[in-house]
Order: C-alpha cells, then sequence, then structure tokens
C-alpha cells in the first residue's frame, strides 16, 4: 500500500453532506464503473473522511476559515493499467482535489499552474496544499470550476468521474477532436459564481467549531447568531458587624451563614466604625496616679519603719524622692524651679483628677513606675540575703 494510498473506514459525517456522491448507475454506466475498477461504488458516502490540515502554508484557513477537510473518496485504475487513483472532495464546501485528474491523463505537474494563470481570479480562490497528510496534497479547486475545467481534457477517464460529478459528465466532456480541448479554459462567470460562493462559505465558517459545517451561503439572509446569553451578577456578601455574620444570597436556601464558621477572621478585619468603640490601656500617668504613695500594704500598721529592724522591711521611697532622681536624669536642662514646682504639685493633683492633661507626662510617669520597680526588686535582693 502506498503512502497516499485512499483509507475506508465506516464513519458518519460532520457537518452538512452538501455535495454527495453520485452512485446512480444506467446500463453503460454500470460497464463504465466495472472497467475502471471503482470502488467502493453503491457506499461511497458510508467512509467519510476527515483530513486535519497541517501545513507551514495558512492560506487554506485565511481563505476558507476552516482547519481540515471533511472528504468523501473512491478509487478507480485505468482501463489497461495498474495504478490506482483516489478521487477526493469536500462534502461541505465542496473544495475537489483535481491533481490526480492531470496525472491520469499523464500531463506534466507544471500543467495545473499554467492552467490557473489561463483563468484570472480562479488561483485565487484554489488552494495548494503541500503539507499534513500525503493523500491530501495537491490543487483543491471549488465543485464548478473544477467539474468545467475537467470536462476540456478529462474525456478518457468521464465515466470514471461520474461518482463525483454526475451522470451528464459525460456529455459535457470535449472530445479530443474539440479545437478547445485541452486548453483548460473556462467562462469567466464560473470563476465569478464560485469566488462569490467561496466569500460565503468563508464568512459563516469563521468562528463555527470545526467539526461543524457552515450553513448555505443561499441561507445568509436569514442565518442569525445565538442570542448571548446573561450572565447573573454575583450576589454581594453583607457582613454585620454587631452579630458577627456574613450573609450570602447563593448560600442554598438563602439562609445567612456564621462569620466564625464560613469566614474565620480576627477583630482586625472588621472595617473601621465610628460605632465600634475600641477598649484604650491606661497611660503610664494614669497607672502611676493610682498606685499608693507613702502607704505599706504589706505590713501592719503598728510596725516601726526602721532599716535596723530584723533587716527584713523594705524601705518604701515617697513619689517626690523618685520623682526628683528621675528629673535629673531625664532631662538637664530643665531649672530646679520646674522640677520642683512639677514634684510639689505631683501628689495634689494625682488626688483631685486622674486625667493625663493634669498629672505628669505619659514618658515621665513611665520612667518613675520602671524605676520604682527596679529598686523594690533591689530592696528585695538585699533583704533575703541579710536571711541567709
Amino acid at each position: 500500500m502506498t503512502k497516499d494510498a485512499a483509507i475506508f473506514v465506516k464513519g458518519s459525517t460532520k457537518g452538512e453532506v452538501r455535495y454527495p456522491p453520485c452512485e446512480e448507475q444506467d446500463d453503460e454506466t454500470a460497464i463504465q464503473h466495472r472497467r475502471f475498477r471503482i470502488y467502493p461504488m453503491g457506499s461511497i458516502q458510508h467512509y467519510p473522511r476527515p483530513i486535519p490540515y497541517s501545513s507551514e502554508k495558512k492560506s487554506f484557513f485565511e481563505k476558507t476559515g476552516r482547519g481540515s477537510l471533511e472528504v468523501f473518496q473512491y478509487t478507480f485504475i485505468k482501463p489497461g493499467g495498474d495504478k490506482e487513483y483516489t478521487v477526493m472532495w469536500d462534502y461541505n464546501v465542496g473544495l475537489v482535489r483535481i491533481t490526480p485528474f492531470f496525472k491520469c491523463c499523464e500531463y506534466s505537474k507544471t500543467t495545473p499552474a499554467k492552467m490557473l494563470n489561463s483563468n484570472p481570479g480562479l488561483r485565487d480562490i484554489c488552494h495548494s496544499i503541500t503539507g499534513g497528510a500525503l493523500a491530501a496534497q495537491g490543487y483543491w479547486m471549488p465543485f464548478e470550476a473544477a467539474k468545467a475545467v475537467a470536462a476540456t481534457f478529462c474525456y478518457p477517464i468521464r465515466y470514471a468521474l461520474t461518482p463525483l460529478f454526475g451522470l451528464d459528465f459525460p456529455s459535457r466532456c470535449l472530445v479530443p477532436e474539440d479545437r478547445d480541448f485541452a486548453n483548460m479554459i473556462i467562462d469567466k462567470s464560473i470563476v465569478s459564481r464560485c469566488t462569490d460562493q467561496a466569500r460565503g462559505y468563508r464568512e459563516m465558517s469563521i468562528g463555527t467549531p470545526l467539526d461543524e459545517s457552515p450553513v448555505t451561503p443561499s441561507s445568509l439572509s436569514s442565518f442569525s447568531k445565538w442570542p448571548s446569553r446573561s450572565l447573573r451578577p454575583k450576589p454581594a456578601k453583607t457582613m454585620d458587624i454587631e452579630s458577627d455574620r456574613c450573609t450570602d444570597t447563593s448560600f442554598r436556601d438563602g439562609s445567612p451563614i456564621p462569620m466564625h464558621r464560613a469566614y474565620p477572621f480576627t477583630a482586625m478585619h472588621m472595617p473601621r466604625s465610628t460605632d465600634v468603640h475600641h477598649n484604650r490601656l491606661p497611660s503610664p500617668a494614669e497607672m502611676l496616679a493610682g498606685v499608693p504613695v507613702g502607704e505599706d500594704s504589706e505590713e501592719p500598721p503598728d510596725t516601726p519603719r526602721t532599716s535596723s529592724s530584723k533587716g527584713n522591711v523594705r524601705a518604701k521611697r515617697t513619689l517626690p524622692d523618685v520623682v526628683s532622681d528621675v528629673d535629673e536624669e531625664y532631662d538637664a536642662s530643665r531649672s530646679s524651679s520646674e522640677s520642683s514646682e512639677a514634684i510639689r504639685e505631683a501628689p495634689k493633683r494625682r488626688k483631685t483628677s486622674h486625667s493625663p492633661s493634669s498629672t505628669l507626662s505619659d514618658v515621665e510617669a513611665a520612667r518613675i513606675l520602671m524605676r520604682l520597680n527596679m529598686e523594690d526588686a533591689t530592696l528585695g535582693d538585699d533583704a533575703n540575703g541579710k536571711e541567709r
């Protein structure tokens, strides 16, 4: 079997079959079909064949809007010979592979190109396929133009082409004695009709899946596109800060989804709102204002406050003493009068008001509080050492 041999596998057609095979026979045609050993005569339509178009040249898709060929095919053998020729055509748009006709009639390889040059406008609607399946390589021409060209030189094989062109084809062929025989020139009106037809097929092939066939050109005026589908907008999710729930209308029956189950997050993700009141930590000055000064809550009132009473009693410093030490280290540029005035007024302000504006600044208060904690810890370590 040669590489370009026809492959016959039963299958189903794709798209609209506008160019079916002509398998009718009369007595003369039946005899001639047996002479040419046409196969599979009577069941050509049962063996459709898809041929994907794969070639470096992209002109086929640009001209047709198609990426493959959906063909019927059959074979014949010229009487007195043993070479098998394959006839192939696209049953959707009617493109006919005419290369085997020239080979069978023993014309040179340059003859198809000369024929196209002799018919202005015909080359624009024909296709020269050089890649992909070897069986599909060659020149492809619109059906009506291919039939007219073949009638000028295919008289010797006229009966072998009736399954493709119909029973009237033998009567249309020019006899070899005709002066126009083999000139391969066809009427310009045929080229014009084929051009309009090819344009109509292409316009409706754009955007159509490759496994589907466009509608016929005659129905161009009544062709309407599918109505566009309107997409439903995605329902917005509303969040209730107070109840900590998120409502999504797309959740099954529309019931609200608990936020802590479906969308877990911490409070930092909530939007800022004037309705939400956040807890504010007290400032160091406010914390310091609440510390008792000059009182010892760890000892009974009658316990003497001397440093020599068994060494286990902590010496408590008053707030003015600590503030005085801190002021000297914190801000050396301040005057002594301002520091002493602040120290004298500190206990009074603590008793009268707890507002941050009426007490020491936050920075000073924080340093005082830290200093007190550090000295208390030091005194405690000294007392523990004396007990040992």
